[in-house]
C-alpha cells in the first residue's frame, strides 16, 4: 500500500509516516512544513515567503502534485482545505478521480469543530466560529472521504453532532523510543513550561492568558524552587530541545482531552497538565492516563501546580507513568497499525 499524507499539523503526519514506514507501508508527506514549525516534506507544496510570490509558488506546486496522485492507494488530508483557493475543489475532485481512497484526520480548528465545540462544557475561544465558505469547503471534502478519523474526543463529538459517522478515535502517534526519558535532577529548580500554539495575543486558544497569570503568582512564591517558561513560534527541533529540558508541561485548559504537545510530553516522561476529563478517558478506554486534568479555573490550576512543587518525588513518579503510558498508547508503530486497519476496513482493499 502507498499512502500520501497531505499537509501537516503539529507533527501528526510526520510521526505517522515513521510508524507506517516501520510496519512496511510506503508513505510520503506533501506539505508546506506547518508554518514556523518547519517540518520536513517529501513533496513540496510551495514556500511561504511573501504573499504574492508565495501564492504563485503554492499554486504551481499544487498543480504539479496532481501528477503524483495516481501513484497512491490512500490520500489522507489533515487540512480542511487541502489546496490553495481557488483550486481547492478542482484538486479535491482530482484526488477523488485518481483512484485513491480519501481519508480525513479531524485534528484542528476546522469549521465542523468550531460549529459544535460550544456544545461542550468548555472550549477554546475564537474570534469567530461559523464561516459558511469554510464549512462548505470542508463538507465538500468530507463527502468524498472513506472515513473521518478523529484524534481525540472533541473531534469525534463535533463530527457526530454534525450528523456524520466518524471512525473511532485513534491516538496521536509518537516515535516514543526516539525520545530520552529525562530525570528530574535534585540540585536544580523545577522547570514548568507552557507551549504556545497561537502567536496572536488575541487568540487565547489554550488558555494562555490564565496560565500566565498563574505562573506569575507561583513564580513570586516559589522563586527558589521553580522556573516558569512560556514560549512559542519555535521550529520543531528547537521546541523538541526545549521540552527535553523541562519537568512539567502545562498544555491547555480549554479542552476536554489533550493534544499533540501533551502526547510528546508523555513520551519524554514529563508531568503533563491538560484536558483529561473522565468522559474522554472512558470514551477512549484510557483509564490509566496520567495526564492531570485542568479546566479554565485558575485556582484549580494553581492548586495542582503547588501540590507538585511541594512534593518533588511525585514529579518523578508521574514522569515514569507518563512514559509507560506513551509506550502503551502512543507508540508510532501501534498507532500506524490502527490507521492501516482503518484504511483496509473502509476501502475494502
Amino acid at each position: 500500500m502507498k499512502v500520501l499524507l497531505l499537509h501537516e499539523m503539529s507533527g501528526v503526519h510526520t510521526e505517522l509516516k515513521k510508524g507506517l514506514t516501520a510496519i512496511g507501508v510506503e508513505a510520503k508527506i506533501a506539505t508546506f512544513g506547518d508554518g514556523w514549525k518547519q517540518y520536513g516534506t517529501d513533496i513540496a507544496l510551495g514556500n511561504l515567503n511573501g504573499f504574492a510570490r508565495g501564492s504563485i509558488s503554492k499554486t504551481i506546486c499544487q498543480l504539479r502534485l496532481v501528477r503524483h496522485l495516481s501513484n497512491f492507494d490512500v490520500i489522507q488530508c489533515i487540512s480542511p482545505t487541502p489546496f490553495f483557493r481557488p483550486l481547492n475543489r478542482i484538486l479535491v475532485d482530482q484526488m477523488q478521480q485518481s483512484g485513491a481512497d480519501l481519508f480525513y484526520i479531524a485534528a484542528g480548528s476546522d469549521a465542523v469543530y468550531r460549529k459544535h465545540v460550544r456544545d461542550l462544557p468548555y472550549y477554546p475561544p475564537h474570534d469567530w466560529y461559523e464561516n459558511e465558505r469554510q464549512y462548505s469547503d470542508l463538507d465538500y471534502l468530507l463527502k468524498q472521504t472513506r472515513a473521518i478519523i478523529p484524534v481525540c474526543y472533541e473531534y469525534e463529538f463535533c463530527m457526530k453532532r454534525d450528523g456524520r459517522n466518524p471512525h473511532k478515535v485513534i491516538p496521536f502517534p509518537i516515535d516514543v523510543l526516539n525520545h530520552t526519558q529525562s530525570k528530574l535532577a535534585q540540585n536544580r529548580r523545577i522547570r514548568i513550561f507552557h507551549p504556545l500554539n497561537r502567536l496572536n495575543p488575541r487568540n487565547d486558544f489554550k488558555g494562555s492568558k490564565m496560565i500566565k497569570d498563574v505562573f506569575d503568582r507561583l513564580s513570586s512564591k516559589f522563586h527558589d524552587v521553580a522556573e516558569f517558561i512560556i514560549a512559542g513560534g519555535l521550529p520543531h527541533q528547537e521546541y523538541d530541545e526545549l521540552t527535553n529540558s523541562v519537568d512539567i508541561i502545562v498544555d491547555q485548559t480549554n479542552g476536554m482531552s489533550y493534544g499533540m504537545s501533551a502526547a510528546l510530553g508523555l513520551a519524554k516522561g514529563k508531568v503533563v497538565l491538560s484536558g483529561n476529563e473522565n468522559i474522554t478517558k472512558s470514551y477512549n478506554h484510557c483509564q490509566d492516563c496520567p495526564v492531570i486534568n485542568i479546566t479554565p479555573d485558575p485556582k484549580y490550576l494553581e492548586k495542582q501546580l503547588e501540590e507538585l512543587l511541594l512534593n518533588r518525588s511525585s514529579i518523578r513518579e508521574l514522569g515514569e507513568k507518563s512514559r509507560l503510558y506513551a509506550e502503551k498508547h502512543h507508540d508510532h508503530k501501534k498507532v500506524a497499525h490502527k490507521y492501516l486497519e482503518a484504511y483496509l476496513m473502509q476501502s475494502g482493499r
